[in-house]
């Protein structure tokens, strides 16, 4: 009897190193799949975790670095489609396919317009997640330019490898 409850102690505890298979795909597919719209939206400049600035609030107001942000919302459905409001153009909405990568965190959007928007999207929770989104300093438009041009009228250059992370909950 203490050996058969040994083995079974051994054989079934989960070593700390195995993946957590709270995270399959199907999970994070589920909780992926709903509206979303911004909370907070952090700029972090490349290179860095623990220092950033905070470019939107939801009823922040004027304290608001991008007050459109207001507006992003991004839906992501069960047949791999999606609808999300332009980031670049205030007041479209752009749609197409979605993939999850075998991360299960990385997304790929593609635009019925041919554009790809990538995210990290981590953690995912059915009532709140955070999309990583790089910002590209080098030839930024819309949204990205606004980003660059408001760090530069604060004194700073944003570093390649800049992120804005969206913590956003369900709309």
């Amino acid at each position: 009897m203490f050996l058969a409850l040994s083995a079974a102690l051994v054989f079934g505890c989960k070593k700390d190193n195995e993946p957590d298979s709270s995270a399959t795909s199907a999970t994070v597919k589920a909780n992926l799949s709903r509206t979303w719209q911004a909370q907070t939206v952090k700029g972090i400049p490349g290179g860095s975790g623990s220092f950033g600035i905070t470019v939107y609030t939801r009823g922040g107001g004027s304290a608001n670095l991008i007050n459109d942000l207001a507006n992003f919302f991004v839906t992501f459905k069960q047949d791999g489609t999606f609808e999300r409001s332009s980031l670049d153009t205030p007041g479209a909405v752009e749609s197409g396919t979605w993939t999850l990568a075998s991360d299960n965190k990385t997304i790929t959007m593609k635009s019925s317009t041919g554009a790809t928007l990538t995210y990290v999207a981590d953690p995912v929770k059915a009532t709140n997640a955070t999309f990583k989104y790089t910002i590209n300093v080098k030839n930024p438009t819309g949204l990205d330019l606004q980003i660059v041009q408001k760090a530069a009228a604060m004194g700073s250059t944003l570093p390649e490898g800049s992120t804005l992370n969206f913590e956003v909950i369900p709309k």
